[in-house]
C-alpha cells in the first residue's frame, strides 16, 4: 500500500510537472505602445478698437455759433485688436437743449465713408449701421459734417450742446479652423 501511494504521490508530482511544463509558453505577456499629443492649446482672440478722437472735445468744440455755420470734422476708427470686426456708431447727449431736440432747427449731421453718404439728418438721431469688416489693425474713416441750419430764430441763442458718440465693435462669426 505504501508502494501504491508512492506511486500514486510520484504520479500527481508527475502531472503537476507536466502541467507546468505546458503552460509555461503561455504566458500572459503582451506588447503595449503608447502615443500622445503633447502641449495642445487654444488663445482667444482680443477685441479692441480705438479712434483718433477720444477725448473731450477732440472731434468737435465750437463756440460763437450762430445760424449757417458749418462744421467738417474726420475721425479715424483703428482695429486695435487680432480680430476682424464691423462696428456701429451712435449719438447721445446728457443735457436737452433746442439745439438737440428741436430735430429741424437744431444741430444736423451728415456722416460719410468717402462718397458714400452713411447719415444725413438731425444730429439727436443720428445712428450708423454696421461697416464693412474691418481687419486687425486697419482703419476706417468717417467724416462728419454739421451744421446749424439758418432758419434757427432767437430762441436758439445762448445755448450749449454736449454729445457723445459710442462706437461699437462686434467680432465676426466663428468658423472652422
Amino acid at each position: 500500500m505504501r508502494k501504491l501511494n508512492l506511486l500514486a504521490g510520484m504520479a500527481l508530482a508527475g502531472l503537476v510537472l507536466l502541467g507546468l511544463t505546458a503552460t509555461a509558453d503561455k504566458t500572459s505577456a503582451n506588447f503595449t505602445a503608447t502615443s500622445t499629443n503633447p502641449s495642445n492649446t487654444f488663445g482667444s482672440a482680443t477685441l479692441s478698437m480705438s479712434n483718433d478722437k477720444p477725448n473731450a472735445n477732440d472731434l468737435i468744440n465750437i463756440t460763437n455759433l450762430v445760424p449757417g455755420d458749418t462744421a467738417s470734422r474726420t475721425v479715424v476708427v483703428t482695429n486695435s485688436g487680432n480680430a476682424p470686426f464691423t462696428y456701429t456708431a451712435a449719438v447721445s447727449a446728457t443735457a436737452n437743449t433746442l439745439l438737440w431736440s428741436d430735430t429741424t432747427n437744431g444741430l444736423q449731421v451728415t456722416v460719410k465713408r468717402g462718397a458714400t453718404v452713411l447719415y444725413t439728418g438731425a444730429l439727436k438721431n443720428m445712428t450708423l449701421a454696421a461697416s464693412g469688416t474691418i481687419a486687425a489693425g486697419a482703419t476706417d474713416t468717417l467724416t462728419y459734417d454739421f451744421s446749424f441750419p439758418s432758419s434757427a430764430g432767437n430762441t436758439f441763442q445762448s445755448l450749449t450742446q454736449d454729445f457723445t458718440i459710442t462706437y461699437t465693435a462686434t467680432q465676426l462669426a466663428g468658423s472652422a479652423k
